[in-house]
């Protein structure tokens, strides 16, 4: 190669290698241009997000403090209604107690142990437990016929009856004698109306913890009353212990009633069929072999409130 290629060739890379740098030099502005771009992007990013995360906070924050006012207004609410419903049913309890005090036969429909309801319990337990019981009864005492297990569980239940109204009376004497007759001027021989349905109302309140203890007495009763029969090893038999237990808890808070709920568990006198006050067994007849199921009336002298069970016979 002669002189002239060389410097010729030397000059045409001298030129390539200043485009190739300029070309460099570019790329690299061009790149750190990128990079300062990004940098500037990445700190608006974190910016951003620190921003949401402070509204987020501050919405949480918002969201508790409207939660909490929400519940303390439905707490505050909820406090007034039970306050008024409070009200509502002392008011309703003095009227009832008031009107009661005139005519027995209404009612306290706020009462779940009121008359009507206690009539209805009391059918339902001749139509369950009584049914389990006599079966019960049948087993374990094969050699007794039909008409003398329908004698224990009528008697049973007349007992248990006696039972909670001796107790209930007791309870009242007790509260009486205790608490009111001293504080009453010797010369007052009855106890003020108002005073009297006070501690009727509150042995009415104390009933269902008394119901437990009451139980104990009716079954202490039953074994010391029928301690000779055979009918005392079945007192505590799971079907027929059911029976006793329903039976007291109906007959308890009939004996809280004021004026007591009555049972009527006797023949007509001249033996016919009463078809008002009972309604028919197994057999029909114009005549009473025996009862098997008490009458229910709301008070002595009062209205009928659940018809008797009696079986008929021919003659």
């Amino acid at each position: 190669m002669c002189l002239f290629e060389m410097r010729k060739f030397l000059r045409s890379a001298e030129s390539k290698i200043n485009q190739l740098t300029i070309q460099l030099e570019t790329e690299k502005k061009s790149k750190e241009e990128a990079l300062s771009s990004l940098r500037s992007t990445e700190s608006e990013i974190s910016q951003l997000k620190r921003q949401l995360e402070n509204e987020r906070k501050s919405r949480e924050e918002t969201l508790s403090r409207l939660e909490a006012r929400i519940n303390q207004l439905t707490s505050q609410v909820e406090n007034e209604s039970k306050s008024k419903e409070d009200a509502l049913l002392r008011l309703s309890s003095m009227a009832s107690s008031k009107l009661r005090d005139i005519n027995p036969n209404s009612a306290d429909l706020s009462d779940p142990h009121r008359p009507s309801k206690l009539s209805e319990q009391f059918s339902e337990l001749y139509d369950n437990e009584w049914t389990d019981a006599f079966d019960e009864l049948e087993t374990q005492l094969g050699d007794k016929e039909e008409k003398e297990i329908i004698s224990y569980l009528r008697d049973f239940v007349l007992e248990i009856h006696s039972v909670c109204n001796d107790l209930s009376f007791s309870k009242l004497k007790i509260i009486e004698e205790t608490f009111v007759k001293p504080s009453v001027p010797s010369k007052d021989t009855k106890i003020p109306t108002e005073i009297l349905r006070c501690i009727k109302d509150g042995i009415k309140s104390m009933a269902p913890k008394l119901l437990e203890k009451t139980r104990e007495v009716v079954l202490d009763r039953l074994k010391e009353k029928y301690k000779d029969d055979p009918v005392a090893g079945c007192i505590h038999v799971h079907n027929v212990k059911r029976y006793i237990d329903r039976c007291t808890d109906v007959c308890w808070y009939m004996s809280i009633q004021d004026p007591q709920m009555v049972m009527d568990g006797d023949k007509s006198p001249d033996d016919k069929f009463n078809s008002i006050k009972h309604r028919e067994y197994t057999k029909k007849g114009p005549y009473e072999e025996c009862v098997v199921w008490p009458a229910l009336y709301l008070c002595k002298g009062g209205p009928m409130l659940s018809n008797g069970v009696a079986q008929g016979k021919r003659k």
